[in-house]
């Protein structure tokens, strides 16, 4: 595998790691105060649905930024040579 293509995943996966603590923390944190449950009364329905919606805002928002991080490490490069 090239090298520009392991910088790419790795620069993917630290996204997705990102994107998943702060959907984490806005939709676990923004349920707790919005209703007043704390967390270990949840029901489980109630953690399925927070868990699936923070796993696919995160998907589709490192899909979003992956498309510049593919840009920067796999784009064109440039050839150096004059013509």
């Amino acid at each position: 595998m090239r090298k520009e293509k392991k910088q790419f995943i790795s620069a993917v996966v630290v996204v997705l790691l990102i994107a998943l603590s702060i959907m984490t923390k806005a939709m676990v944190g923004g349920a707790i105060e919005e209703y007043h449950i704390p967390l270990n009364n949840w029901s489980a329905e109630m953690l399925v649905t927070q868990l699936f919606m923070i796993v696919v805002y995160s998907m589709v928002f490192t899909g979003l930024l992956s498309i510049p991080l593919w840009y920067w490490f796999l784009g064109e490069k440039e050839s150096g040579r004059i013509d």
